[in-house]
């Protein structure tokens, strides 16, 4: 039983890999936030419930944190999209310029409503306002260039994949992936070669529920997701 609601990181490395479960980058261990989806001091009942605990940058969780304040509790998990209930890779689109924005595949009002809120809960758009809340909570917003040179390792990798596409170039490119994160970047560049995004979706530790056989993307997990 746990006391801490830190003592749950292994177990959450273990399910989710070292990333973070909102800006997917990666993150070295000790550097990862156990974050609670809903926050324990409004829901301290909650502080040491497993099914409310994930992992986080602390840029994410610190944002987060700020945005959830007390006029945005009600419908917490029912308004908003959430690593562990819905499969975020579909709800968003990036591109080579490290801009993320969502998904034009959703076609629902209602999704389209829960990918934005998530967007702006973790502060993950690039905007003048996001940036500078940023700046007003003592953070580095250097997410969009963390994207933005992760496209350009997939696409690299992609190139000499299609050069010499050998089991060993394969486990090379896995390796980069992993260290460098960004699931959704990786399977977006190499969305025409289902051996690796199968792999992908292994490493970075994705729900299986979410892809097919081919690592395309299914959804929703259950009824209202997405």
């Amino acid at each position: 039983m746990l006391t801490d609601h830190k003592q749950a990181k292994p177990n959450l490395i273990a399910a989710m890999g070292e990333f973070c479960a909102y800006c997917e980058r990666s993150i070295e261990a000790m550097h990862l936030d156990v974050e609670h989806v809903k926050p324990q001091k409004a829901h301290g009942r909650l502080a040491l419930t497993w099914g409310n605990f994930l992992l986080a940058c602390k840029s994410c969780n610190t944002y987060k944190r700020h945005y959830q304040d007390a006029n945005r509790q009600t419908g917490i998990l029912r308004n908003q999209a959430w690593p562990h209930l819905d499969n975020t890779f579909s709800a968003y689109s990036y591109d080579q310029h490290g801009r993320i924005s969502v998904s034009a595949g959703l076609g629902s009002i209602v999704h389209q409503q829960m990918a934005q809120r998530t967007l702006e809960m973790a502060g993950l758009d690039q905007t003048p306002a996001v940036a500078a809340s940023y700046q007003s909570l003592g953070l580095a917003y250097d997410i969009t260039s963390r994207r933005k040179n992760a496209w350009v390792k997939a696409q690299i990798a992609l190139a000499a994949y299609q050069q010499n596409p050998t089991d060993i170039q394969r486990q090379s490119i896995l390796g980069q992936a992993e260290e460098t994160g960004f699931f959704s970047i990786w399977m977006s560049v190499f969305a025409a070669h289902a051996d690796v995004k199968c792999e992908l979706i292994a490493i970075f530790k994705a729900a299986p529920a979410c892809f097919d056989n081919m690592g395309n993307q299914l959804n929703p997990r259950q009824a209202g997701r997405i």
